[in-house]
């Protein structure tokens, strides 16, 4: 069968799945072949015997198994970071998470900075490589996520910069903190779940019955353990509900929008 012919026969059968089948068939059929997508265009007209496991592959992703699990890996801040079903799949929005711990740490003399759920550790790594100044504590509950955790900060060359702790919120840390930042579950439970988020960890999307208890307690422990600055991802719906949390508490909150418009995080600074 020749290049062309497999690319469009199986780009039919993802056009249910996928807003670029054709693409996403590329993409496999590129991994498993060793070559570029580029390559296949230019060869096109060849024959090929495919190999097996594309034919896995191709059934995994019909059945709405994300690309990313697939291929073992997914790209933030224009790196590519080991995944698996342990992890959440890195989204675009998280990268403005990174941009506000950096541009607030950057005003600080060697931060402090704690990270609570780091799950593949993305957040964490990228603020280890963009402040090479700071020390960086990751906390997650999941035993199996700090594994894919290390296993990218080895892999980006970070892995003596950033203190890895299994446990449950700030339990464990004893020292004063400067930037608490978190990217927590904050889907309500019994949400229907778009397709393919429900291979991702249940455990790292849902934060509750109402979505936001965890966002809630977190801000709980940015007050009671007197830190700085705390930076925390959103559900785009939730800003009404965490502006009456925050002001219950006597708490400033100001939010920033995603590349789409929508509330997506927020921070809350202590008060001069």
């Amino acid at each position: 069968m020749r290049i062309k012919e497999i690319i469009a026969h199986y780009a039919r059968l993802l056009k249910d799945v996928s807003d670029v089948p054709q693409k996403e068939v590329m993409v496999l059929l590129a991994e498993l072949l060793r070559q570029e997508a580029s390559w296949l265009v230019a060869h096109g007209d060849e024959e090929i015997v495919l190999p097996l496991l594309f034919e896995e592959w191709m059934n995994r992703r019909m059945r709405h198994e994300p690309l990313e699990y697939i291929l073992g890996r997914a790209e933030f801040y224009a790196k590519t970071f080991y995944v698996d079903s342990n992890v959440l799949i890195p989204r675009p929005e998280t990268e403005l998470l990174v941009d506000k711990v950096v541009e607030e740490a950057r005003a600080l003399n060697a931060p402090v900075i704690v990270e609570i759920g780091t799950g593949s550790g993305i957040i964490a790594i990228m603020t280890a490589h963009l402040l090479p100044d700071a020390s960086i504590i990751a906390v997650d509950i999941s035993g199996e996520a700090l594994k894919v955790a290390k296993k990218n900060a080895r892999l980006h060359g970070v892995e003596d910069r950033i203190e890895f702790i299994e446990g449950s919120y700030l339990a464990g840390i004893q020292k004063p903190i400067d930037i608490l930042v978190s990217n927590p579950p904050y889907i309500a439970l019994g949400e229907p779940l778009a397709q393919g988020l429900s291979y991702e960890p249940s455990l790292a999307l849902f934060g509750g019955e109402k979505g936001d208890e965890m966002l809630c307690r977190i801000i709980d422990l940015y007050v009671f353990h007197n830190i700085k600055t705390l930076i925390c991802e959103m559900g785009y719906d939730q800003r009404i509900a965490l502006t009456c949390y925050a002001e219950q508490k006597g708490l400033e909150i100001e939010f920033y929008k995603d590349l789409a418009g929508l509330d997506r995080g927020f921070w809350i600074k202590e008060q001069k």
